[in-house]
């Protein structure tokens, strides 16, 4: 018979290891598909495009200017996917389009593991979002050019940016949270992931984003970079 003790701390192992694994960064695993295969079937070509090649890396500050750019960028909603060209054309996008629009630059300018990820924002959320997430040695980088204007650490907070697929090159994946996922998109067909609105940035939101203070201007190198299938 199991004792009170044991009893105990086999609780405690599992409250931990569950508590572990919510406030974990994003997790993925590949699938052959997702919900929203259909809607992306025109952007497709973007994450098959080859990926550049950049001597010195990368820099944030690079990044960063294309973040500020795309958040200075006007939302427009669409209902379909806009591809990269079509977002520089219009000068107007949402959230699906400012995304793609950084992950076709950071692609073509060398950036490995690299990926679009379609979930909330906030879990209260009743609309969809898409931002980009980029695996590093320092941790997984979150950049959403619809609300931020620089790149940031993805904090480990399961109450917002809460992830349900993923699109990396001809990779697809889904959260590893599969429950939520399935409560979240309950039909084969979702709708296009949008946010409403996008309320003015305030002069206090302009001057911050003239200087970016989470990363400095130096290069990433290729060496910098892990790729870990799967995650």
């Amino acid at each position: 018979m199991i004792s009170l003790h044991k009893k105990t701390l086999c609780f405690l192992i599992v409250v931990f290891a569950s508590t572990s694994f919510g406030f974990a960064q994003s997790a993925f695993f590949e699938v052959a598909s997702t919900p929203y295969d259909r809607q992306m079937l025109r952007v497709q070509p973007t994450f098959m495009a080859p990926s550049g090649y950049v001597i010195d890396g990368l820099s944030f500050g690079l990044v960063n200017e294309w973040m500020i750019e795309l958040r200075a960028v006007p939302y427009r909603y669409s209902k379909e996917w806009q591809t990269p060209a079509e977002v520089d054309a219009a000068r107007a996008a949402d959230c699906k389009g400012k995304a793609l629009a950084l992950y076709d630059r950071m692609q073509l300018n060398g950036a490995a593991n690299l990926r679009l990820v379609i979930g909330k924002r906030r879990a209260s959320d009743s609309l969809t979002h898409a931002w980009l997430e980029w695996e590093t040695e320092v941790g997984t980088v979150l950049l959403d050019p619809t609300f931020n204007w620089t790149a940031a650490i993805k904090a480990a907070d399961r109450r917002s940016y809460v992830p349900f697929y993923g699109y990396e090159g001809a990779h697809k994946y889904q959260a590893a949270n599969s429950l939520l996922v399935a409560r979240a998109i309950g039909n084969r067909s979702p709708a296009a992931p949008s946010h409403g609105v996008i309320t003015r940035p305030s002069r206090a939101a302009r001057r911050m984003a003239s200087s970016p203070l989470l990363f400095d201007e130096g290069a990433v190198g290729p060496s910098f970079f892990s790729y870990r299938p799967g995650f």
